[in-house]
Order: structure tokens, then sequence, then C-alpha cells
């Protein structure tokens, strides 16, 4: 199988997280995001492009961009992550950044999106099928 059908297979139950609030949806945390990519593609690039502050310089976000090889070609994501709940000092607020971006990249490439697809999610189906049809 594909790296990419493997990086877009969807998390087991146990791993999917409920935000609360009025807000809720389905997450996985950043730690499992990461396990996903170094299970699937090995060793990659993660890195903070420009901090987005606003006017009195707190961080509220960040640029990022995930670097990879997927199937044999080298891959670049770039994606805004957001700071959801302000920490105490500005590093904080990077680091949350940080964390939501890398999600946001590895979504771009088919990790996790089952959560934000929803029942529309098919992703993984087609690219099994297209694997198994390149064999």
């Amino acid at each position: 199988m594909s790296q990419l059908y493997e990086l877009s297979k969807p998390f087991p139950q146990q791993l999917i997280k409920q935000k609360p609030g009025k807000f809720a949806a389905a997450y996985v945390e950043h730690s499992v995001i990461s396990q996903r990519l170094l299970e699937v593609v090995g060793p990659h690039s993660f890195e903070i492009k420009q901090a987005i502050t606003n006017p009195d310089g707190t961080v509220t976000g960040c640029l990022a961009a995930l670097s990879c090889t997927i199937d044999g070609f080298p891959v670049v994501v770039v994606e805004v992550g957001d700071v959801e709940h302000p920490g105490q000092n500005n590093a904080s607020n990077l680091k949350n950044a940080a964390s939501d971006a890398l999600k946001r990249c590895a979504m771009r490439l088919g990790v996790g999106l089952h959560l934000w697809s929803g029942e529309n999610y098919y992703l993984h189906k087609s690219l099994e099928r297209r694997d198994e049809s390149a064999e």
C-alpha cells in the first residue's frame, strides 16, 4: 500500500477525543498526529515560518511548513495555526499555534482528514482501490 493511503487511514476510535463546549468537535492529540507521520513517512521537517501577532504583540497564530517525502515525491505543505486558548506568554502561545499548524499540515496529507470530513470521508477507500488495481 502507498504511503498516501497509510496517511489517510482513519484513526481508531480510542484515539479520538471530543472538544467540550459550544463548538464540540472530534480531534486527535498532537502526539498521535506526530506518531502517524513518523510511522508512515519517517523523518520529516516542521518549521515555523512566521509568528502572527495582534497589535499589542501577543502571538495569536503562526504560519508553518511541513516537509517530507511521500511515495518518492518531496512534499511541502504550508498552513496556519491558531491559538485557541491563549497561555501565560508568547512562547506558550507559539507552541499552541505550532501544534495546530502541524495538525493542519498533516490534514492536507490525509492525516485525520476523516475527522474534518465526517460522513463525507471517502479518501482512504478510494486510495485503497487505486493501490489494489495497481498491483
